[in-house]
């Protein structure tokens, strides 16, 4: 299913997206069938996939494999970073090419791990991928497509593999269970035992597996998406407080307004009030 915390790819007949992000915008677990890779523009970004932290200084690169859980934690808001997600079922659809659609999914994840002519050949097509994004010259679909086929190339060739034992960990079934039916039901009266009742879970062993994987509790989680959700009704629209916080899934105005100043640090009404001239950084054409 789409993630509902990462900006979808609207454009089906070439289903890919580029952004540059600040620290401000950071994703809780997700996953998605888009490979991402990341770029450090400046300062530090710190990405979680699976059960592991990746640190994205300036001039690092990250590879998250299609279907691979992820998510990127708060930094300082002027740590920016460059994102690209494409589906690779699309690009590497056709011919022989095909049996190498989860290449990006095999190789080391952090640059740090690659050769440096690996690094300066990814960090040249992203280069490449950026520009013609933005100029949409003719052809510039075909473009950004024979670049993909470059990294894709380099990602079979050359880059370092990542060990059989740690990709598997990374498709995790079980959280990506428990993460789907979290983004369907979050906004319903939901708690840890109603949850592993639904998916036939044990209710300790979830928690200590939730608690494993994501470095947050069950509890904790659930209010962060929940917080997320009144986050964007505050910015995007203009539902009065109490009509964001029933549809943000809490269960009274008095509660959610405690839970989002213990996370932000002011009311929702001010932080409304701050970023209501705040544009998207996100650069789409």
């Amino acid at each position: 299913m789409d993630s509902i915390f990462e900006p979808n790819i609207p454009d089906a007949s070439f289903p890919f997206k580029l952004g540059v992000m600040n620290g401000a915008q950071s994703f809780l677990y997700n996953w998605h069938d888009e490979v991402e890779i990341l770029y450090g523009l400046d300062k530090l970004t710190t990405i979680g996939v699976a059960d592991r932290p990746y640190y994205l200084n300036e001039s690092d690169i990250i590879v998250i494999g299609a279907g691979e859980n992820h998510c990127l934690f708060p930094s300082e808001s002027d740590a920016r970073r460059l994102a690209i997600l494409f589906n690779p079922s699309f690009f590497f659809l056709q011919g022989t090419f095909s049996e190498y659609r989860d290449c990006f999914s095999k190789i080391k994840r952090h640059s740090s791990e690659w050769s440096a002519g690996s690094r300066e050949l990814i960090k040249s097509c992203l280069s490449k991928i950026y520009s013609e994004y933005f100029s949409r010259e003719p052809g510039w679909r075909e473009a950004i497509t024979a670049q993909l086929l470059r990294m894709a190339v380099s990602a079979i060739r050359d880059i370092p593999k990542e060990d059989s034992e740690r990709s598997l960990s990374t498709r995790n079934g079980i959280l990506k269970q428990i993460l789907e039916y979290l983004s369907q039901h979050y906004l319903s009266d939901m708690s840890l035992k109603s949850c592993a009742d639904a998916l036939g879970f044990n209710e300790s062993y979830l928690s200590t597996m939730f608690k494993k994987h994501t470095g947050a509790s069950f509890h904790q989680y659930l209010l962060n998406l929940r917080l997320k959700k009144a986050e964007w009704l505050l910015i995007n629209s203009d539902m009065p407080i109490i009509d964001v916080s029933e549809s943000s899934g809490f269960s009274s105005t008095k509660t959610f307004h405690r839970v989002f100043r213990n996370k932000y640090g002011i009311s929702p009404g001010s932080f409304r009030s701050r970023d209501a001239d705040r544009s998207d950084i996100i650069l789409n054409s």
